[in-house]
């Protein structure tokens, strides 16, 4: 039987108890007067209280099967909730082993990145390019900027808070490392624009100027 069904037996099983409790008082009752009177009593409340006993025994059947169907129950229950978290952790350690390579990946490349820095920053302030925007990137031993500039840039004020990096750098004011480089790359065919603009060659000079006024004007 299905638990909706043994509680509605239960209920049946009861209601049929109550009325044969008020049976077997009034066969009582019956049967004392009679002896009162002196008559031979009747042998209903035996036969009652045997009914009563049965139907007990069936609600005791009855709230044992009630248990194990709710124990069943729960245990379908735990089931379900933990298959479902189970399944959300699965998706969660997805992210974890992202966000494990992303820094993994950036612990590798960060001091990659800083050797070249310091490799070519000489090199590349040497031929007029402007270094401003990546050459903080060689301080060592305390807070990057142009590391913490990135990683806002990247993840908002949030992930630097999480990563516990205070900062008064704000995200209008951040930018990303390859934007960083775009800007001294910039600078560089700048400065290749004004090494035309010298050229003894008409053209080309004058073509490298109209290049360079162009690039004022969309500053």
């Amino acid at each position: 039987m299905k638990r909706d069904e043994l509680e509605k037996r239960v209920g049946e099983l009861r209601a049929v108890r109550e009325r044969l409790t008020g049976e077997l008082d009034k066969a009582r009752a019956e049967e004392r007067d009679a002896l009162i009177e002196g008559s031979k009593p009747g042998n209903t409340s035996a036969a009652i209280a045997t009914r009563i006993g049965i139907v007990d025994e069936a609600l005791a059947e009855l709230q044992e099967r009630l248990g194990a169907a709710a124990a069943s129950a729960e245990r379908r229950q735990r089931t379900v909730r933990a298959e479902k978290a189970l399944e959300a952790t699965a998706e969660r350690a997805k992210l974890a082993r992202a966000v494990d390579d992303a820094l993994t990946a950036l612990s590798k490349a960060w001091p990659a990145y800083q050797e070249a820095v310091r490799r070519d920053l000489g090199a590349t302030s040497a031929a007029n390019g402007d270094v401003t925007p990546i050459e903080r990137g060689l301080v060592a031993n305390r807070q990057n900027e142009v590391l913490v500039r990135t990683l806002v840039s990247a993840g908002g004020m949030g992930l630097a808070r999480a990563l516990g990096v205070e900062t008064a750098i704000r995200e209008r004011h951040a930018i990303t490392l390859a934007d960083a480089e775009e800007r001294v790359a910039e600078s560089l065919r700048t400065e290749l624009l004004r090494v035309r603009a010298d050229s003894p060659q008409p053209n080309v000079a004058r073509e490298a100027r109209q290049e360079l006024e162009q690039m004022e004007k969309a500053r």
